[in-house]
């Protein structure tokens, strides 16, 4: 069985990237799901910052799972032609970084609106922005945030049904979110999910190392390496705490994850 990879997950965060290819070298990491580092959120940068992100991971020898962007967290109203132009330069730095996979997302749904009278508007978008990724031959990896039309396992598996070069990316904390049975979850999108979003809350929604909430880490981690798949992007967890009152900007460390993450799995990291 070929040995299970684990990415960091930065998000959107504009944290330097040596201080990221830091924490993933410290907590043996094969790579990261690059969103965010000084130089802004990873679909504005410019060529000569992707040259230098470039650079910097090379000399780390890291890989890169996909660049997760904010494209497609707008409100299906709102201006499309803006977040087309930053596809296009997310996938100029493709080229650069050697990605393949771009995270999106399906576009906010007006609150008590019917999702689904936006269902043909929201395929018809997500389809161009296919067509220019696949151009690029760059996979768009499809994320399951929740407001978004493609916020429920129905409505992703409507998009990816229609979009069979896609991909999708499960997060169980979003399907938590919007009020989604995690594993139904699962067994309707299983054979579209190209790696999983690890993260995990508990009933208040407070966020947690994986293991320690209701996301239900263990069982879902081991399906998906029972179908196959390999890739894990990380949230880290929170870890820090001063006098019994937790920090507004707690620190982060991926290894309470991973501990969690490498019990319910043998083969992870081996």
């Amino acid at each position: 069985m070929s040995s299970v990879k684990l990415f960091s997950s930065g998000g959107e965060l504009r944290t330097e990237l040596s201080d990221q290819i830091e924490a993933i070298k410290r907590n043996n990491l094969n790579g990261i799901e690059l969103g965010g580092t000084e130089f802004g959120p990873i679909s504005d940068i410019s060529f000569v910052a992707a040259c230098l992100i470039r650079k910097k991971l090379n000399d780390s020898g890291l890989e890169v799972l996909s660049l997760a962007t904010t494209i497609g967290r707008i409100g299906i109203k709102d201006d499309y032609d803006a977040q087309l132009e930053k596809l296009k330069n997310t996938l100029e730095v493709c080229k650069v970084l050697g990605a393949d996979k771009v995270r999106v997302s399906s576009f906010y749904i007006p609150g008590f609106e019917n999702p689904d009278d936006y269902r043909q508007l929201v395929i018809d978008r997500i389809g161009r922005m296919n067509e220019l990724a696949a151009a690029h031959s760059v996979t768009l990896c499809l994320e399951n945030k929740s407001g978004c039309f493609g916020g429920t396992a129905e409505r992703c598996h409507s998009i990816l049904s229609a979009l069979p070069e896609m991909v999708g990316v499960f997060n169980p904390v979003e399907f938590i979110r919007a009020k989604e049975d995690v594993m139904a979850a699962w067994d309707k999108l299983r054979s579209r999910i190209a790696y999983i979003h690890i993260a995990d809350i508990t009933d208040e929604g407070k966020p947690v190392p994986a293991g320690n909430g209701i996301a239900q880490i263990r069982e879902l981690t081991r399906k998906f390496i029972e179908r196959g798949g390999r890739n894990f992007s990380i949230d880290p967890g929170l870890t820090v705490r001063r006098s019994n009152k937790q920090l507004p900007h707690e620190k982060f460390s991926y290894k309470n994850s991973m501990r969690h993450l490498m019990r319910h799995a043998e083969d992870l990291k081996q």
